[in-house]
């Protein structure tokens, strides 16, 4: 997980931090951000898409995604991309950890108050697996985008 003046990035602001540093995303700025500030914990904490899948869905939309500007067959033509990089990171990341749902990876229901509390005793111990997560999508995606570029060479 990345901090910042003391302020501990999601999963999914982690992941696009990441993947910015090393190949700079198009149009990412505060925006981005602030969007990405909602996909931690499942979606705002609620459990569904992993916030490092949702990371790493959000830099691919930012590599390769439509602006709505484009023609017909060009706004096809990326959003055909888009998805295949997309479902082949999604199959990736599921054949590697079993599963893209947050509840599931962590194996507590952190929206109830007893799963809250259980959760946060697992960040303290660091008992999650979550900066694994983060690591492995950001890798995921660079390794992903260096093989495109690769073979369009």
């Amino acid at each position: 997980m990345i901090s910042k003046k003391g302020n501990k990035f999601n999963c999914c602001e982690s992941v696009l931090l990441r993947i910015n540093k090393e190949n700079p995303l198009p149009d990412f700025n505060s925006s981005t951000m602030r969007i990405a500030s909602n996909f931690g914990g499942g979606l705002a904490g609620w459990g569904s898409a992993c916030g490092a899948v949702s990371g790493a869905t959000m830099a691919i939309g930012l590599l390769f995604g439509t602006e709505g500007w484009e023609t017909p067959e060009a706004y096809e033509s990326k959003r055909e991309l888009q998805r295949s990089f997309t479902q082949e990171f999604l199959k990736a990341f599921e054949e590697e950890w079993g599963t893209i749902k947050c509840l599931d990876l962590l194996g507590v229901d952190f929206r109830t108050p007893e799963g809250k509390e259980i959760y946060e005793l697992m960040k303290l111990r660091e008992e999650t697996h979550c900066p694994d997560y983060v690591i492995w999508s950001a890798e995921k995606v660079l390794r992903m985008i260096s093989t495109r570029a690769q073979k369009e060479i």
